[in-house]
């Protein structure tokens, strides 16, 4: 089964909360706690999106962290991709039946289209 990790549902949350801010707009760890989002664990994710170039970070008073883009130019796949690395819901390469079980072509096509999908979403469509 394909599913989000719990790092990618507050990954999502937490650009949910930019997305609504817009361009600029920031947000700190202490706004994130008080939303319920543990400190440590969202410093690590947004850490992970300030490394992919998604979001900007600034210390001190004021600051926190914010999106260098509108939301309508990040696609949902980069941002989960920054997140939680490559998405690829269903691999076929470690598999102990690699070429024996017939799903190959369909599990191909399948991912493809999940991906094709993430692919078509942008942060915008979180906040509509």
């Amino acid at each position: 089964m394909f599913t989000l990790t719990k790092k990618a549902d507050y990954g999502m949350a937490l650009l949910s909360v930019l997305a609504q801010r817009g361009r600029g707009g920031r947000v700190s760890l202490k706004e994130l706690a008080e939303l319920g989002m543990p400190r440590a664990f969202m410093a690590k994710i947004a850490n992970s999106l300030v490394e992919a170039g998604i979001l900007n970070s600034k210390e001190g008073k004021g600051g926190g962290f914010s999106l260098n883009y509108e939301p309508k130019e990040v696609q949902v796949k980069e941002a989960l991709e920054a997140i939680e690395g490559e998405v690829e819901p269903v691999s076929c390469a470690a598999c102990p039946m690699i070429g024996g079980c017939g799903q190959q072509g369909f599990m191909g096509r399948l991912t493809g289209e999940i991906v094709g999908l993430l692919e078509k979403y942008t942060l915008e469509d979180l906040i509509k």
